[in-house]
């Protein structure tokens, strides 16, 4: 007989009442804290909790026909919490000894229960879980967001000299201003500047506030208890958010989540022990746990106790059978500021709970190793204060949602957008082409459904990427977490086409004859300007190239075709679809990227430790994120149906060369520029005088049909491109394949860093045709 273990229902979640027992949460803390100093003489104790009784998994039900009770150890691991699992104190022991051995000195062994003074009972619950003397610290790879941050975002802190990752746990509000609530330990002194990386850049994302708390005596967080010489560890930071446009409330992978569980000692009850948890922390991704115990003192010193609300574990229960493996859990340095919530009561094996269900509880902000089977690797537990007292000491609220929360994307939806509304624009000429690609619409991009969400989140992490994005979030360095980025891909995703040399002719002006369109003379171009704003050269791996990678990867598509390589000719043709969609967005192709570097201005920092130096920064900066990212966003069923309207290639439009590929790419460059002068661009974001949603309203109002328009050519050019490289190596003969190749077929073409290698406009000449 396979028995689940039910989760106590939501709506008794914050009921005092326990159908299982008749004592209550205050008789355990007195107990407990009357008999702590008498637990904690043994040797071999470790740690107190409060909780309920735990049940080795081997043990049978009462119903069950054959009885089994081991007298084996009894671990976390081992044992779980059942219907019928009576309020306990949860003793921690370093070694399980065997009752017999204490024949000839009874007073060492811990005692099943205490008597209290009115005469009541209180059952002792020992578990074998030695502390790991020396903790870890694994090297971790950590979720840094893309351009915008929010829960489970991996945060920078210099303490000492030497950063610290920890987690983004939500926002918070005062009803002024908006924080980010994480750690204490992490933001440090008031004032102190926190940094994220953005883009695969360090930048500064606020300073720690001066609302920030430590540790608070037991009966101030909880007076509805007495104890003494009792410290709850608290370990509360705010960030003061430097501009609150970069930032989402969307809980990474999960999306807006359900209100705060609001307890306090007045509701708080034994009911949540064993009920189940998730967090999302920025070194260990999403995390599956379970309650374990409340109060779990973990230190002494100086007299005085130091107590975590809650002690989180793995998972013990919920499985469908007894073969079904329950969820991973681990938890890991950088973790620390991870918020947990709490999941909805569900049958086991029944759908992951939606965002709306999971209920912000707790805030970790440590873990504890313990021993758990011989042989097995110490185990990690989550230390955290639950968020509701928090949050009324503080005196702020979650911030659950808000009408600019914006998705992880970083221009993710125009690639995907063309890439997905190329097939529109297909002549039929070529129907084996428009076959196969139609059935690779979901490998080159994603399903309507998703377009239309914008729901793109964490691809620079996961396995799979789809092939209109791979060049961000693949192969791009500092970006790309997989392991396959290339040191040299960057200058492939852009050109400066209007920054004047020496002589006043810009990268426009010189190709206005074809033969210009040459790597050595853009070379012999680059080594005559200079960065405008440190008025040094500019680096080889900063000399865009974006026209001749369309070359390049258009000769390759040519000879996939003629040799009938079906898979590479679509890994190839998706990959193009990026650096088309970078050539029609106007700030992709100027100097004027992301403001105006001959207008800068000067910056005066206010706090953290910078505060009163300056820097010189360009007039309009932000403007790359606030129309590529947030305004095409903003507006992306507009776009999207834009797009729709994509011109069909034309016979005649048929082109034979890479030459001619990077000269068409100019050509639509040459338009965008007419089209959305770069510098008007940035006078009108100047003239906003501010970010957030007034800019993006300003440039879609300005420009918002004006880049459906340019979407649009970027989305012809690309059905054109692919269509002639189609022609070109006779792939209606030469490719007979027509399905949709698997994930893996496709990550496994784009890790060969032989597959379209990105190089420099110094070397790319020799991989030219």
């Amino acid at each position: 007989m396979v028995h689940v273990q039910p989760q106590i229902d939501l709506a008794n979640y914050q009921s005092a009442d326990n159908d299982f027992a008749h004592l209550s949460l205050r008789n355990l803390i007195e107990a407990r804290d009357l008999f702590h100093i008498h637990l904690m003489r043994h040797p071999n104790v470790v740690a107190t909790a409060i909780g309920r009784y735990r049940i080795r998994k081997s043990d049978s039900w009462p119903n069950d026909r054959r009885q089994r009770h081991d007298s084996g150890p009894r671990r976390l691991d081992n044992s779980e919490v059942r219907p019928y699992s009576w309020p306990c104190i949860l003793v921690f022991v370093s070694q399980w000894e065997d009752p017999r051995q204490f024949a000839s000195r009874p007073s060492d062994m811990l005692q099943k229960t205490v008597f209290m003074p009115d005469g009541s009972r209180v059952p002792i619950c020992v578990l074998e879980a030695p502390k790991e003397s020396i903790t870890p610290v694994e090297a971790r790879d950590y979720n840094y967001p893309i351009n915008n941050i929010g829960p489970g975002s991996a945060i920078i802190a210099n303490v000492q000299g030497q950063p610290y990752a920890a987690t983004v746990g939500c926002l918070v509000s005062d009803g002024h201003k908006i924080f980010a609530l994480t750690n204490r330990h992490v933001t440090g002194e008031a004032g102190e500047v926190v940094s994220s990386v953005l883009n695969g850049a360090t930048e500064r994302i606020g300073v720690a506030s001066a609302k920030q708390l430590t540790r608070l005596p037991f009966s101030t967080i909880y007076p509805n208890f007495t104890v003494q010489d009792t410290y709850i560890n608290l370990d509360i930071g705010l960030i003061d958010i430097d501009d609150i446009a970069n930032w989402t409330t969307k809980v990474r992978g999960l999306g807006a989540v359900g209100p705060m569980a609001d307890f306090s000692s007045v509701n708080l009850s034994l009911s949540l022990v064993g009920c189940q948890v998730r967090g999302v922390g920025a070194a260990s991704g999403t995390m599956f746990g379970e309650i374990h115990g409340l109060f779990y003192r973990y230190k002494t010193g100086g007299g005085f106790e130091y107590v975590a609300d809650l002690f989180i574990g793995p998972r013990t229960s919920g499985q469908v059978s007894r073969q079904a493996p329950l969820p991973k859990f681990a938890t890991h340095p950088g973790d620390s500021g991870t918020m947990w919530m709490l999941e909805p009561a569900k049958p086991a094996g029944t759908a992951t709970p939606t965002g709306d269900q999971c209920l912000p509880l707790a805030l970790q902000w440590g873990r504890n190793m313990l021993y758990s089977a011989d042989k097995a690797p110490p185990q990690s537990f989550a230390l955290a204060t639950l968020m509701s007292r928090v949050c009324a000491i503080l005196e702020v609220d979650p911030v659950r949602d808000w009408n600019i929360d914006q998705d992880d994307t970083w221009g993710a939806l125009g690639h995907f957008s063309i890439a997905a509304r190329t097939l529109v624009a297909l002549s039929g000429n070529f129907p084996k082409l428009k076959s196969l690609m139609e059935n690779n619409a979901r490998i080159v991009s994603h399903d309507e459904g998703t377009l239309q969400k914008g729901e793109f989140s964490g691809m620079g992490s996961q396995e799979f990427v789809p092939l209109a994005d791979v060049p961000d979030f693949f192969w791009k360095p500092r970006v790309a977490k997989q392991g396959f980025a290339r040191p040299l891909e960057g200058s492939n995703h852009f050109a400066d086409m209007d920054q004047e040399g020496p002589d006043g002719k810009t990268l426009l002006d010189l190709t206005k004859n074809p033969a210009n369109i040459d790597p050595k003379k853009w070379s012999a171009y680059y080594d005559g300007v200079t960065d405008l704003l440190s008025g040094e050269p500019i680096k080889e791996d900063r000399r865009g190239l974006l026209p001749f990678r369309v070359w390049q990867i258009f000769d390759e598509m040519c000879a996939f075709a003629g040799d009938g390589e079906a898979e590479k000719f679509v890994c190839a043709a998706g990959v193009l679809a990026h650096y088309v969609a970078d050539a029609c967005q106007p700030l992709h192709i100027s100097y004027l990227h992301d403001g105006d570097p001959l207008r800068p201005i000067e910056h005066v920092f206010s706090s953290g430790k910078k505060a009163g130096q300056s820097e010189m920064r360009p007039s309009g900066q932000g403007i790359h994120s606030a129309y590529e990212d947030k305004m095409v966003f903003a507006h992306r069923v507009d776009i999207l149906n834009g797009l729709k309207q994509t011109a069909k290639v034309k016979k005649a439009e048929l082109i034979g060369t890479g030459r001619e590929a990077a000269v068409e790419t100019i050509k639509m460059m040459r338009s965008v520029f007419k089209l959305m002068p770069p510098a008007k661009m940035v006078q009108t974001y100047i003239d906003v005088g501010k970010g957030g949603k007034a800019a993006t309203d300003a440039l879609w109002a300005a420009y918002g049909q004006k880049t459906i328009r340019a979407m649009q050519d970027g989305t012809h050019l690309l059905a054109l491109l692919w269509e002639s490289a189609w022609n070109v190596g006779n792939g209606e003969r030469n490719i007979t394949r027509r399905s949709a190749l698997t994930r893996k077929e496709a990550m496994d073409i784009v890790k060969d860093p032989n597959f379209l290698p990105s190089t420099t406009i110094g070397k790319i000449g020799a991989l030219l045709k």
